[in-house]
């Protein structure tokens, strides 16, 4: 019986023993760099839940093999610039992670008790937090040297980027509308809502025939801006209601529309002006392009740099 217990406890530890191994097992080496099982699902489980939760079956799964070779891409490279950091002499100071440290705490309201209570949730020690962050800035140093230090954009380039791209620089087509306003009152009967549609038809004559439009909104119109001649100023798109946008932007400037109903009322409306729409002059958008450029132009140097690492880095994957 005894025999047979201790049979049982050996069988228990081998399988405890191999069960660890396969939850942590190496899956890639970078230069001599092991990365682990568990590295990966940690670095891949917070979108293996978004990707769950907007797809299933079999885009599911292709989302997941896609984005688990990606996050595989993110470890190999984050050894890459590691070892590079190293090779470059490239180190954070103690006085440089307290800084960061710092920062992180102000940002989020921490103090240390709450930080290190916080780390502890995430199964991490202070000493380790540390360590991250001390490898975080020298990443962080090492893409500066070899990324944005060798991008530089002219104005030739936010130039060109600008003519190719005019189109997401347009400004809305905007016009500048007058109207004058008749008020039918809510749950009205058809006999009063015909007598107002025949005020507000008196009044457009009157307009279409020359009529100072000012003077007869000042005159006729309900609405407060009766006062300023029925001035409304510019609206775009989806600023107006329904029916009176869909009139308003199909008039020239000068044209006066049929009578229109509204949940106010019936509205007679006249387009004083017009702004068509065209890209913003390039002045008024070069340093929103120059950001622009400038990310892609660090994002393709970053990339060519790493085909360069890789090419001359010995990579195994095991997955």
């Amino acid at each position: 019986m005894k025999r047979f217990a201790v049979a049982l406890f050996i069988v228990f530890v081998l399988s405890a023993s191999l069960r660890a191994e396969v939850i942590d097992r190496v899956i890639a080496v970078v230069n001599g760099r092991a990365i682990t099982l568990s590295e990966l699902k940690e670095r891949k489980a917070p979108l293996v839940k978004q990707v769950s939760e907007i797809y299933s079956g079999a885009e599911r799964e292709k989302r997941l093999a896609d984005m688990e070779k990606k996050v595989m891409d993110s470890l190999v490279e984050d050894l890459l610039l590691e070892t590079e950091a190293e090779k470059s002499g490239v180190k954070a100071s103690e006085r440089d992670i307290d800084d960061a440290v710092e920062d992180v705490k102000k940002q989020n309201s921490l103090n240390d008790e709450t930080l290190k209570d916080a780390l502890k949730r995430e199964g991490l020690t202070y000493e380790m937090y540390r360590a991250q962050i001390k490898r975080q800035i020298e990443k962080s140093r090492m893409i500066g040297q070899q990324v944005r230090a060798k991008v530089t954009v002219t104005d030739r380039d936010l130039i060109e980027y600008y003519e190719r791209n005019k189109r997401l620089f347009l400004k809305d087509e905007e016009v500048n509308v007058s109207h004058i306003l008749f008020l039918v009152p809510e749950k009205a009967p058809d006999a009063e809502v015909e007598k107002i549609r025949k005020q507000a038809s008196d009044v457009l004559d009157a307009a279409k025939r020359g009529k100072d439009f000012p003077e007869l909104a000042q005159k006729y119109s309900q609405d407060a801006s009766g006062k300023q001649g029925g001035s409304l100023g510019f609206f775009k798109k989806g600023q107006l209601l329904p029916s009176f946008e869909g009139a308003a932007f199909s008039l020239k400037k000068g044209e006066i529309s049929d009578v229109v109903r509204t949940e106010y009322g019936f509205h007679i409306i006249k387009v004083d002006d017009v702004k068509e729409a065209a890209p913003e002059p390039f002045e008024s958008v070069k340093e929103k392009i120059r950001s622009t450029v400038t990310s892609e132009m660090m994002e393709q140097r970053y990339k060519e740099w790493m085909e360069e690492l890789k090419k001359s880095a010995v990579i195994e994957i095991r997955l």
